[in-house]
């Protein structure tokens, strides 16, 4: 059987069919052979779901019998074996023939949903740098699914940016597991323990008296806040050099969580971390 939204494909046209097919949309491929009674019980249930949508994902059935190599390179040993492709990977996969619900539920599992649609749209807006752009596409993500995980933490760093922290802060909150909203959440951490005075305030209290070592503390976690690594991790080393005492060691220990932030292989952490050891030792 050949359609658009069903194809039989075989070793030859594997990858065309499934591998190139699936940086396109995702492509479900049903290993089956005509013996097998759970196949043929199986088989009407997939090429339906994938009729009912056509264009959101593509069904590829493989004949075992006929195209050993596919089966064996992906180690099928049981059918009906059911593998869904994405970016030429398999990300997600069942054996048997599985109940129609299931079998929706799997469908559902690896088509994009209009909000994961607009998050990837965002995501190729911000590395255009069109954080404006990006935005809007993770508001209508959210508008779509208000629970959505990734638009939730990527608006929360959007809006941290633009300094809208209250939503930033509710956003990021929901999702702190996400890695985009445990960053946000480490800001405004930096942000919290900066305090109340602004940037102004006490870069003129560093004009006046350069030794300030609580003005280098507060302005070093606001400068973190607002992403500015290295300004910050010089007004922090600068703390650890005048007085370890502010917040309680907090130069060395915001330090640290700039480290962390910035990741081990970051060239920041890398120069600043020698020279906090040099500060130190």
């Amino acid at each position: 059987m050949t359609s658009g939204a069903v194809l039989d494909a075989s070793d030859a046209t594997f990858q065309t069919d499934v591998i190139e097919r699936s940086r396109e949309l995702p492509v479900v491929v049903d290993f089956w052979a005509p013996w097998c009674g759970p196949c043929r019980v199986l088989g009407p249930t997939l090429e339906t779901i994938a009729y009912e949508r056509a264009g959101e994902v593509q069904l590829v059935k493989i004949n075992v019998d006929e195209n050993p190599g596919v089966a064996t390179s992906y180690q099928v040993q049981g059918i009906p074996a059911v593998k869904a492709f994405r970016n030429g990977e398999v990300v997600s996969e069942f054996v048997g023939a599985l109940p129609e619900p299931q079998v929706r539920s799997f469908f559902d599992s690896i088509v994009p949903s209009a909000a994961d649609q607009a998050v990837a749209a965002a995501q190729h807006a911000l590395s255009i740098d069109q954080p404006g752009a990006a935005r809007l596409h993770l508001e209508h993500a959210l508008e779509q699914d208000p629970d959505h995980r990734g638009a939730s933490a990527a608006l929360a760093g959007i809006l941290l940016a633009d300094g809208e922290i209250a939503r930033a802060r509710e956003l990021a909150a929901r999702v702190p597991g996400e890695p985009a909203a445990a960053r946000v959440l480490a800001q405004l951490a930096f942000r919290d323990e900066a305090g109340d005075a602004s940037r102004e305030e006490l870069e003129a209290r560093l004009e006046a008296d350069s030794e300030d070592a609580e003005a280098h503390y507060a302005l070093g976690c606001l400068l973190a806040a607002e992403g500015k690594w290295q300004d910050a991790l010089e007004h922090l080393l600068a703390t650890v050099r005048l007085d370890r005492g502010v917040a309680e060691d907090g130069g060395r220990l915001r330090m640290l969580d700039a480290f962390t932030l910035l990741g081990d292989g970051d060239e920041l952490t890398r120069r600043y971390r020698q020279r906090l050891t040099n500060l130190i030792f």
